[in-house]
């Protein structure tokens, strides 16, 4: 569903697609955060395999900073948030990544116009272990030439990574792993530098 919605040079992003829920909006033109039910941006609790992002958007809000070719579903909380999450006042949004093919090889790439993405996914041991990996990058470069002369030092630039590791014991226990790395750089000139990053890992024990 998230993939059918218009979107701006060809990125599909779950933020933007979040919008259209009742209760739900945007916390301003291009930006990559979100007023639900009244609340602030930084009310939001927004976890990717339960592990928390702390900036949500890439390119001053253009992108969003989970790349949805890896997501395997997406619930939010507007009301009634589990008390298990915590830690918000406004609402959960617990983004889960999916587990890597155990058959066989496939993946996927796209290029836009300022940015790329690659995944691949796969078994390591046929039917019993699997990874999956994505990757984005985005090469904006091309822009700062149509910039006033004033900005022709500027750049901005973004970069994402995700990987995915199961491990199947048997029927009753399976072991994931999951790790993800993102970053934004962002010089205006020589005189501004602005710079952050997410880092995530977690490692979970499924018991049946």
């Amino acid at each position: 569903t998230i993939k059918q919605i218009p979107v701006a040079f060809g990125e599909s992003d779950i933020f933007k697609a979040l919008t259209t829920l009742p209760g739900v909006k945007s916390a301003g033109e291009s930006s990559g955060g979100l007023n639900i039910r009244g609340g602030g941006n930084d009310q939001n609790l927004i976890l990717l395999n339960e592990g928390t992002i702390y900036n949500p958007s890439h390119m001053f809000g253009l992108f969003s900073s989970v790349n949805p070719e890896i997501v395997k579903n997406v619930e939010l909380y507007k009301g009634s948030v589990p008390a298990e999450f915590g830690g918000r006042l406004s609402s959960v949004i617990e983004i889960n990544s999916k587990e890597g093919n155990k058959s066989k090889f496939e993946g996927n790439a796209g290029i836009g116009l300022l940015t790329s993405h690659f995944n691949i996914e796969g078994p390591i041991q046929k039917d019993k272990t699997s990874f999956i990996f994505g990757a984005r990058s985005t090469y904006s470069k091309w822009m700062i030439q149509y910039l006033p002369q004033e900005y022709k030092k500027s750049s901005a630039d973004y970069n994402d990574f995700n990987i995915g590791i199961t491990h199947t014991i048997n029927t009753n226990n399976t072991l994931y792993f999951n790790g993800y790395i993102s970053g934004d750089q962002f010089r205006l000139n020589s005189d501004t530098n602005y710079r952050y990053q997410n880092k995530n890992f977690s490692l979970k024990y499924n018991h049946l």
